[in-house]
């Protein structure tokens, strides 16, 4: 029996269930009654999407036609097996089968799709008329549509995270503000459809009645909030509560659409840790978690302290390069005086990763801005800007890049007049034809670009694979740089990590350590002979496996810390400035906590707190 009020998501089918036809067959119509109640169903609050065998471009074209796209999100369009690509949607959308109702007419997609995602609904287009004389005959809670809204936002914040190299880099560049608010009577239908909905996040599964949310409201024993987030992509809104009396949490809920942003991380720190029984089973553990230090920073929150360089207006600083710097940045105040170009997304939705390719920036000098335009027209994946030459024209004091993805993404020579660009993995060469479905599919990476075959066979036609650069290359490469920047420029290089990562699952890392040692090798050898040069060498604080966070490149903050520091000292040393002593201060106390919290957090739950150990959650 079909539930209604258990209902969250919709995925629809479009041959034969949304619409009559088979789109690549024949002419398609959509009956009146799907194309009403498909507003209907967001006009009480239950998103749609799709997943269907089509043509992605047909599809695209027909739901555009019959004004209709606006209404989906998170779909999946394409020939693959529906049921991971389901367990998929679900997941992105941070939510439970349970809550998520399936339509299609193949009775074997449906039961393909209940083996993957336990406890979810099916049905077929027979249960259509019943599903919408449920809709119809169910409250309007929403109709401004607020909940579609925000679940395109965090379709769009999907989207864009696959462009990091790590979640934290990803939540610290959302920009992710939390307020608390307190004036709870205000917003109590929302509160109430939160703790009434909320189940992954609901840490104590208390579903009051609106009346005794209003009573809890003027209980002055209890101290009640609520929280709202908004970050780069959108505002949340309300989507957090809790309620603490005398010391203890009754209520304390979160909505999943913000699930891994670290909201209820925080909101239990901002509270001071107060005692929590947790009740059931929940997707996070805010117990031994540390506060996120991605919330609020551009708030002043002390959870985030940076190192200070003071007036860098004089003495300009240009910061190039993908996920290790990056990564640092965070750790030095007044960046807002640092000229960056970090990795990025396009206009367009690609990944550019190859900013601080050393092959890119001898180009950058090398090539006239025609040759530029030249082979970004040949190769449509490629940035003009990674072909910029700012950093030899524009008068900068100091210039820091990464030699990082020089031994990771492959490089393309143009057959007729030898232009070099580097584009995604080099173990998976995009002019190899045996590569093409692959890229083609998505099963390899793209970077997000939208490769067809027709593109493909022009851009290999062109040019030809060389591999990846080798150590001596990059030295080339760097001894080129370092002769054509201007002589009273420093150039600081960030040097690649040695120590072998045991938990490695990727080809292309393989034997990124014994590169990286080779090519590292030959820039120290050329530093100590070479003025105008420094390396920060990440080697010095890669100490065992614990300074790896997730990952061969990503390490943990105390290695960021110190090479936050090293990077000031060099700065410094070359500009003329002192760093305040009581940055360093500041810094040494963040180092400190860092390294501190686990014991403290251990010691809290196992002789303060002995009560609030969840063995339940996971």
């Amino acid at each position: 029996m079909l539930q209604l009020e258990k209902i969250k998501l919709i995925i629809w089918d479009l041959d034969e269930t949304l619409w009559d036809g088979i789109l690549s067959e024949e002419q398609i119509t959509i009956p009146e009654q799907n194309r009403l109640l498909i507003t209907r169903l967001a006009d009480i609050g239950i998103v749609n999407s799709i997943c269907s065998k089509n043509d992605y471009y047909q599809v695209v074209k027909a739901l555009e036609q019959n004004e209709i796209d606006k209404w989906f999100v998170f779909s999946s369009v394409n020939w693959e097996s529906k049921g991971p690509r389901v367990k998929g949607i679900i997941s992105d959308m941070k939510l439970r089968p349970q809550n998520v109702l399936f339509l299609d007419d193949n009775p074997s997609n449906r039961e393909e799709v209940r083996f993957f995602c336990p406890g979810i609904m099916t049905d077929g287009p027979e249960g259509i008329p019943l599903l919408a004389e449920q809709a119809w005959a169910a409250e309007t809670k929403d109709p401004e549509h607020k909940r579609l809204e925000q679940y395109k936002v965090l379709e769009k914040k999907i989207e864009k995270k696959s462009s990091f190299s790590s979640n934290e880099e990803f939540l610290l560049d959302s920009r992710i503000q939390v307020e608390i608010g307190h004036d709870c009577q205000k917003h109590t239908d929302r509160i109430y459809d939160l703790i009434q909905r909320a189940n992954q996040l609901n840490f104590t599964k208390i579903r009051s009645t609106k009346e005794e949310l209003e009573e809890l409201f003027e209980d002055s024993s209890y101290e009640t909030g609520y929280a709202s987030v908004r970050d780069k992509y959108g505002d949340y809104g309300i989507v957090g509560f809790y309620a603490v009396k005398k010391g203890r949490l009754e209520h304390f809920v979160f909505s999943c659409r913000t699930l891994g942003m670290g909201i209820e991380q925080y909101v239990y720190h901002r509270l001071g840790c107060p005692e929590l029984i947790v009740v059931g089973e929940v997707v996070g553990d805010v117990i031994t978690s540390e506060n996120p230090g991605w919330i609020n920073q551009n708030t002043g929150n002390k959870d985030a302290e940076k190192m200070e360089v003071q007036n860098l207006k004089e003495h300009m600083v240009l910061i190039k390069g993908p996920c290790d710097l990056f990564q640092i940045y965070p750790y030095i105040k007044n960046t807002e005086l640092f000229d960056t170009d970090f990795s990025r997304t396009t206009a367009q939705g690609v990944y550019i990763e190859s900013t601080s390719h050393t092959s890119h920036l001898v180009e950058a000098y090398r090539l006239t801005e025609e040759r530029k335009n030249l082979i970004v027209k040949e190769a449509p994946f490629m940035d003009k800007e990674v072909y910029s030459d700012k950093m030899y024209t524009h008068p900068y004091k100091v210039v820091i890049i990464s030699i990082l993805t020089d031994f990771n993404l492959g490089v393309y020579r143009r057959k007729e007049s030898g232009e070099l660009l580097a584009f995604v993995e080099y173990v998976q060469p995009i002019t190899e034809k045996h590569n093409w479905d692959g890229l083609l599919s998505g099963k390899l990476r793209t970077n997000n670009f939208p490769f067809t075959r027709e593109i493909l066979n022009d851009f290999s036609n062109k040019y030809e694979f060389i591999g990846r650069n080798t150590p001596e290359q990059t030295l080339a490469n760097i001894q080129f740089i370092r002769q054509h920047l201007p002589k009273e420029c420093l150039l600081i290089v960030m040097l690649g990590g040695e120590l072998y990562y045991e938990k490695n699952a990727f080809k292309a890392y393989e034997d990124r350590h014994i590169i990286h040692k080779q090519a590292n090798d030959l820039l120290r050898e050329y530093a100590q002979k070479t003025d105008g040069i420094r390396l920060l060498d990440v080697n010095k604080y890669l100490v065992d496996q614990n300074s790896f966070y997730d990952h061969f490149n990503h390490y943990t903050k105390p290695v960021y810390y110190n090479l936050a520091g090293e990077m000031v000292e060099m700065i410094n040393s070359h500009t003329g400035f002192t760093l305040r002593e009581t940055a360093k201060s500041k810094m040494l106390m963040v180092r400190l906590k860092e390294m501190l919290a686990p014991a403290y957090h251990r010691l809290k739950r196992l002789v303060l707190k002995p009560k609030t150990l969840n063995r339940k959650s996971t």
